[in-house]
């Protein structure tokens, strides 16, 4: 199985977690390969997470750096996971795309200025903008793409592992007639219905700094994981990780959030929008 096949936030905090074991243990880099009988590329790249590690390895690593066998269990689960391709890559995702990303955060924060958010949307919305997306797709991506919506949609309600969503949405995107208006009018409805705290940033306020693009924060249950942020245009997907970037992102949401009305109002808005269309 190749690196692109497996989650990569896994093997990240994998390398981290080792790479602790091994400093607690008074290792240097250098005697742990010597000793492990790796070379220096090998051990940086398990530390770093960028490749997969196996089980006997860890093994003699967790051997070398003097952690009990009582304590391997936990860290042999966590190389496991992985080592595990991720649900994504049989529909045709590898681990470098934002589903990979996604299926690891435990907050997403967005702002949408066009289309709704892909884990707000009903199965007809989807369509309609996949039909209507910059790169043609093939009936089989198609249908792997609106599957793909679906399964994350899932985290939302999830008990086990729970997807916790903000979203702001600009009021234009609400009242644009993706698909149609009886298409419309059902995925407003689902909003309401959905569950999920959403607020929107009405026509009223004017011009603001959102107008520039919908983009969103993902969150990471590992505190030593950065945030990302991601957004998309004509020329494809872009990922931000610079703290300074993040940053910007995150004062920006809480603007934006500043700005939108509050949950209850936000709701009575759509109500009145659903009525207009």
């Amino acid at each position: 199985m190749g690196a692109d096949d497996s989650p990569a936030y896994q093997r990240r905090t994998l390398g981290r977690r080792l790479r602790k074991l091994r400093t607690a243990a008074h290792l240097t880099f250098e005697q742990a390969y010597e000793r492990l009988e790796l070379s220096d590329t090998t051990l940086n790249r398990i530390e770093r997470g960028t490749t997969g590690v196996g089980i006997h390895t860890v093994k003699s690593m967790l051997d070398l750096y003097g952690v009990g066998a009582d304590e391997w269990e936990p860290i042999l689960e966590l190389v496991r996971e992985a080592n595990r391709k991720g649900w994504w890559v049989d529909f045709g995702f590898n681990n470098k795309s934002y589903v990979a990303l996604e299926t690891a955060a435990t907050v997403v924060w967005t702002f949408d200025c066009g289309f709704i958010n892909g884990l707000l949307q009903t199965e007809d919305y989807m369509k309609a903008v996949f039909q209507n997306a910059l790169v043609p797709r093939t009936d089989k991506q198609l249908r792997n793409q609106i599957e793909v919506r679906k399964i994350r949609q899932l985290r939302l309600r999830s008990e086990s592992d729970q997807l916790e969503l903000v979203s702001i949405i600009d009021e234009s995107t609400l009242r644009r007639p993706v698909g149609g208006r009886e298409v419309m009018r059902a995925q407003l409805r689902h909003l309401l219905e959905s569950g999920m705290t959403i607020q929107v940033l009405p026509s009223e306020v004017g011009a603001h700094q959102g107008l520039h693009g919908s983009f969103l924060v993902l969150r990471f249950p590992d505190p030593a994981e950065p945030d990302v942020a991601y957004y998309e245009h004509v020329t494809g997907p872009t990922f931000l990780n610079r703290a300074g970037d993040i940053e910007r992102c995150r004062l920006m949401l809480e603007h934006l959030r500043s700005l939108a009305l509050r949950p209850e109002d936000s709701k009575m808005l759509i109500r009145r929008i659903i009525d207009e269309l």
